[in-house]
């Protein structure tokens, strides 16, 4: 069959067949959520099932990370399709985990779901047939963020370096092969945009503890927080005729009784731009604001800076097979792509540095992501519409000799090599003291 429209109805027919089995395991995972690097038992549960299809499962890529290969025997591309599996840490959303605040209050759940899906369809006798070139399925950890002190824990151990799944499974070598990659991403509608980048900062003010009564024969490092807070609101001015930047974070720290001049303050910030180029300058504002307020009140400052994840952009020609895709599933239905930009940021900006790749969205979800108020509105179409989507673009790339597959791997070319990616992330990488020490 030469025809990638037979071997779309073929596949789709065989993720029809197979529809209770993904429903409940879509639901399963829902109810089993794990946070980033801890999805042992998503990951296990998604391997099984990719085994039971009869693909071999390279397991624990990246701590809790796998692959498995779906292969022509014939030569093309290497297509990786992606599913994501870690859950959000928020305990007040309804359905979370009681005893881990654990919830898939973005959709991960789906993710994984449409990844193996997927693979249920491709894997079906006779789809492979009339096509060249790998599927590699990749099931993906840590896309959402970690908590700074769960993150240098594992990095102290040895198991992690970076926080976010892709840039640890690109390390890993996961990826030296792969010449496109594709996901879809839960949500209310079909569209595809770009995402910002970010970086972490993690940030100590040091001071001199005094009984709190004496504050004058101290350093309080609180103050010095305190004076940060107001630097780092203030420095808006220097940014804000750029858009989509964004500058946040939280208080980690500041003190332990109330009796004593806090000798140790901290904060965690996320600083969120659209081009590398202008991550180094956020990254240079904030250190001057945090550094000279501690300086201002005596005190010393401890910056460290981490790559969290690269500003994603997504292929025009993916574009373009997604929104065909899209109205071949769903006659009339309408795929916004790139209509706007979305300010917050995903990993898949990391593989989106060296290789083609679609991050496209998904209907069948209500509410708002990282939201107390998202569930799965339709298991239908979160689980099921998403396998046949991420199933029929995969065929589009490599039905036949893989033409339109291999041409698009040729944007390859206008990327990063993998150690000129790793360079680039690098630079970000930092720590610092100031005043420095003597």
């Amino acid at each position: 069959m030469e025809n990638w429209k037979e071997l779309k109805e073929l596949a789709c027919r065989e993720i029809d067949r197979r529809g209770e089995e993904l429903i409940t395991f879509g639901t399963d995972i829902w109810n089993h959520p794990e946070t980033g690097y801890c999805e042992f038992r998503t990951a296990r549960a998604a391997a099984e099932k990719l085994e039971s299809f009869g693909i071999e499962v390279r397991r624990d890529l990246a701590l809790t990370g796998f692959r498995g290969d779906l292969k022509t025997g014939r030569k093309g591309p290497v297509v990786a399709l992606l599913g994501e599996m870690d859950a959000l840490h928020l305990p007040s959303h309804p359905e979370a985990d009681p005893r881990t605040g654990a919830v898939h209050a973005c959709g991960h759940n789906a993710h994984i779901t449409a990844l193996v899906g997927a693979a249920a369809g491709l894997s079906a006798a006779g789809v492979l047939d009339s096509c060249s070139g790998t599927v590699a399925l990749v099931g993906v950890p840590a896309e959402e963020s970690l908590d700074a002190a769960r993150a240098e824990k594992l990095r102290s151990a040895g198991k992690i370096h970076f926080t976010s799944g892709k840039a640890e499974l690109i390390r890993c070598g996961a990826f030296d092969d792969v010449d496109i990659a594709m996901m879809n991403h839960a949500g209310g509608s079909f569209c595809v945009a770009d995402f910002n980048g970010y970086l972490l900062k993690e940030v100590t003010f040091h001071g001199k503890s005094v009984h709190a009564a004496s504050p004058d024969q101290g350093i309080n490092a609180m103050n010095a927080l305190q004076l940060a807070l107001h630097a780092l609101a203030l420095t808006g001015d220097r940014w804000t005729s750029e858009p989509n930047l964004r500058m946040h974070g939280i208080v980690t720290g500041a003190g332990d009784a109330v009796n004593i001049v806090p000798d140790r303050a901290s904060l965690t910030w996320m600083l969120r731009a659209d081009t590398p180029e202008r991550l180094h300058r956020m990254s240079s504002l904030f250190d001057q604001a945090v550094n000279g307020s501690a300086y201002a009140l005596g005190a010393r400052c401890e910056i460290t800076t981490r790559h969290g994840c690269s500003p994603l952009k997504n292929s025009d020609a993916l574009c373009e097979i997604y929104r065909r895709c899209v109205e071949e599933l769903l006659p009339g239905a309408h795929a916004k792509i790139k209509e706007f930009f979305i300010p917050g940021s995903t990993d898949m900006g990391d593989l989106s540095r060296i290789i083609p790749v679609l991050h496209g969205y998904f209907p069948g979800c209500a509410g708002t992501c990282h939201s107390r108020d998202f569930r799965i509105a339709d298991r239908e179409k979160a689980y099921l519409l998403s396998s046949k989507l991420l199933a029929c673009m995969t065929l589009e790339l490599l039905a036949g000799n893989a033409e339109t597959g291999t041409r698009i791997a040729r944007e390859k070319t206008e990327k990063l090599s993998i150690p000129e990616y790793r360079k680039e992330i690098s630079s970000f990488e930092t720590h610092s003291v100031f005043p420095p020490e003597e």
